[in-house]
């Protein structure tokens, strides 16, 4: 099979060394040099990388079934019920009923769906400036507002999708709703040396594994609750 053309890979890491800690310019770089698809073997995970409009649209649009489906990862894995969800499933008729799915959920956010929520925003905007005034001491002491904003968002979210909030500790581990989203997505941009070196996945070199694990343990508590209020 023809290849695109692209940097000779070392043994074991590939081309993996070439992207450095500003990947998008190297990218950039070896673009100018071999054109506008570039082939990269990153450790053992053959790659195309498409750098021009016009290229981006053949790979999107006119063979966008060809490339629909993602390659198997250690976040689909372990964050995603081992790759079941919309954006890591393979494309497929489980995907086709998964978007069908999606495309009810959406439902929930339409703009008259919004704003039948309107008293849930009005209760939870009252008691949080309540929440202010009272940590202040009347006016007194200064409060960290940021921690009260997204405490907002966080009890808002709840009523609307789980008719009541919750409480930081009622959720495994003790993480609050802000520290299991902020940890989910974290581990969700982590570069996982096992993905593009699969015999070294064993190790958990990075401890992202057991991380995932972790937070995965967390969100299925929360929605275990979720669904039971429900």
């Amino acid at each position: 099979m023809k290849l695109p053309l692209g940097s000779r890979p070392w043994p074991v890491i590939g081309s993996l060394h070439l992207l450095g800690s500003l990947p998008h310019q190297a990218l950039a770089a070896h673009a100018k040099r071999y054109g506008s698809i570039l082939f990269l073997r990153l450790g053992s995970v053959p790659t195309a990388v498409v750098s021009s409009p016009a290229m981006a649209k053949e790979f999107l649009k006119t063979h966008d079934l060809v490339f629909a489906t993602r390659p198997n990862c250690t976040v689909g894995k372990y964050i995603c019920y081992d790759h079941k969800d919309v954006a890591f499933s393979p494309y497929g008729s489980y995907w086709r009923q998964m978007r069908k799915v999606c495309n009810c959920t959406v439902e929930l956010l339409t703009v008259k769906r919004t704003e039948s929520f309107r008293f849930v925003r009005e209760e939870e905007v009252c008691a949080m400036i309540g929440s202010i005034w009272q940590e202040s001491g009347h006016g007194v002491q200064c409060v960290d507002v940021r921690k009260m904003l997204s405490s907002l968002t966080q009890n808002v979210t709840c009523r609307m999708f789980a008719s009541r909030t919750y409480s930081d500790k009622e959720l495994n581990g003790g993480y609050g709703f802000k520290e299991m989203i902020e940890e989910m997505f974290t581990v969700f941009a982590l570069f996982c040396i096992g993905d593009f070196i699969p015999s070294l996945d064993w190790l958990d070199l990075q401890g992202f594994r057991r991380r995932m694990q972790a937070v995965h343990k967390i969100f299925d508590g929360f929605a275990g609750r979720s669904l039971f209020c429900f």
